[in-house]
């Protein structure tokens, strides 16, 4: 009897971990393009001596018109994850190739001159589409796209600073239907440190409001149970070798829930820190191939659930760019 009454005591305490899994992939871990990418938005900064592409293998081609600058892209990454739900259960972990393909375009208008600085406006969207590939979970498949305008202010100082605001949409491909959607207004500024002839250091910190839309693990829980106030600091380093590009970066992510009861993320805080390598190789400047690998880590304090987890991943990159 007493064995029954220790069974039922541990299904219970990790029956919240197992239902938040089984809704599919955590909405607050997704990464989403929510502003230019970072060869664009730095590409007049003094100090950045090493041709820089942003996550993936996206290296934006431009349409110089008088006023207007466009770019376009589109990356497909090939990887495996071990923990794709962010899973804090061992229990329920469903380990897996993926499949992430990419599209996207933008502009930056004509920069204004300023006392000290210069400001550039920025718009942009872009389209993922992600598979999963193994154990069964292709039900799980979804379709995310995103917009974004901002204003990048590049000071004389060599901090570059940043205001904007996104929106962000998941939709189910099985059923077509929304299952998260966020605005997202946001601060951040990052500097630029040239260390060496083919070194250089990046420190990027930013925060803003995600104020969202999601679909419930819990009948207890509101549509709006996600919102979260955020800051991230990072710092990266890149390296030029050749003709490679070795991109590690170490980045933290602090998240405060905003939602009170019966939210079941009433009172919960995140602390999320992530670590990753990336390896770049730009075969022309059309195309670009990528080796990566991370690592991420949430602790995670809340009266409700355990939301903690661990998560690696490692895969491959292409980047094809086509003129409009």
């Amino acid at each position: 009897m007493n064995v029954k009454y220790i069974l039922s005591a541990a299904l219970f305490a990790t029956l919240p971990s197992l239902m938040h899994a089984q809704t599919g992939p955590d909405a607050t871990t997704i990464e989403r393009n929510n502003q230019p990418p970072a060869a664009v938005s730095n590409a007049d900064t003094n100090d950045a001596n090493i041709d820089a592409s942003d996550a993936g293998a996206q290296r934006p081609i431009f349409l110089k018109t008088e006023n207007i600058s466009a770019f376009a892209g589109f990356d497909s990454k090939y990887l495996y994850r071990n923990n794709p739900f962010s899973a804090g259960n061992k229990l329920a972990y469903f380990e897996t190739a993926m499949w992430l393909n990419t599209a996207y375009a933008g502009a930056s208008f004509q920069a204004i001159e300023v006392q000290d600085a210069v400001i550039t406006p920025y718009i942009g969207a872009s389209y993922t589409k992600t598979e999963y590939l193994e154990s069964g979970l292709d039900g799980f498949n979804f379709d995310s796209t995103s917009a974004y305008m901002m204003l990048s202010a590049q000071h004389s100082n060599g901090w570059a600073y940043r205001v904007g605001v996104s929106y962000a949409m998941d939709k189910s491909d099985v059923n077509e239907e929304e299952t998260y959607m966020e605005f997202y207004p946001y601060i951040g500024a990052m500097k630029l440190h040239g260390l060496g002839e083919n070194l250089m250091g990046i420190f990027d910190i930013s925060g803003g409001f995600h104020d969202s839309t999601s679909d419930s693990a819990f009948n207890i829980s509101q549509k709006n149970d996600l919102d979260n106030i955020d800051v991230t600091a990072s710092f990266a380093l890149q390296y030029l070798y050749q003709n490679f590009i070795i991109s590690p970066r170490y980045g933290a992510t602090y998240k405060t829930y905003s939602e009170d009861s019966p939210s079941t993320n009433d009172g919960r805080e995140d602390l999320i820190h992530s670590l990753s390598l990336k390896v770049d190789y730009p075969i022309d400047e059309n195309i670009n191939v990528s080796l990566f690998g991370s690592y991420s880590k949430r602790d995670s304090k809340s009266s409700f659930a355990d939301f903690d987890f661990e998560s690696s991943d490692g895969g491959v990159a292409l980047g094809l760019n086509t003129t409009f």
